[in-house]
């Protein structure tokens, strides 16, 4: 969150934290026992969540480097992760077509998302107020839920190919998508919900 550190996953099984300012590794995390593909940081920058391609998360306290939460539930890869605004929620996508909602509080899986028939590419919540979680899918859609009761908002076709990736704007007022059909879309409020 403060620009100032990268984080990058590995297929080596492992998780670094980089200094940009120095160059520098800072930490070198072990743990998982899959090639580790998927990242997201902490609203304060406290933690790190990663994900592996045996479906295995972790939480990481970046302070003294242990992991501290396993997210254990997904039958497949886990392909992406996000932290609610207020930190006390991860969501993860994987290759089992499910997205999970993660509480940290109570350490457990609180929901499971259904809905796509493809793998979970992405994951994001709304950045400022939490209050909706976006999936993207390589079933080339692209689904809102309402992060409170995680009901189903909307559904976004247009691609003619698997969506790879999904990010919200700050403002929460457009989103942006890209896929393999080698376009990327701005998709504007009102067509989320």
């Amino acid at each position: 969150p403060t620009g100032r550190f990268v984080g990058t996953t590995s297929f080596d099984h492992t998780f670094r934290l980089w200094d940009v300012e120095r160059a520098q590794e800072l930490q070198l995390q072990e743990g998982h026992t899959r090639e580790a593909y998927a990242l997201a940081f902490h609203p304060d920058g406290s933690l790190a969540a990663t994900g592996d391609l045996g479906g295995v998360g972790r939480v990481w306290d970046l302070r003294s480097g242990k992991s501290i939460f396993v997210l254990h539930g997904h039958l497949k890869h886990l392909l992406a992760l996000d932290f609610s605004p207020d930190g006390f929620t991860i969501a993860s996508g994987s290759d089992d077509h499910t997205s999970r909602v993660w509480d940290l509080r109570q350490r457990k899986c609180v929901y499971t998302i259904l809905g796509h028939s493809g793998l979970v590419s992405s994951v994001k919540f709304a950045p400022t107020t939490g209050e909706f979680l976006v999936t993207a899918s390589y079933d080339g859609s692209v689904r809102c839920w309402n992060a409170r009761t995680w009901a189903h908002l909307s559904t976004l076709r247009g691609h003619e190919g698997q969506v790879a990736c999904v990010d919200v704007a700050r403002d929460e007022r457009s989103l942006l998508t890209c896929s393999f059909d080698k376009t990327f879309k701005v998709w504007a409020h009102e067509d989320l919900f």
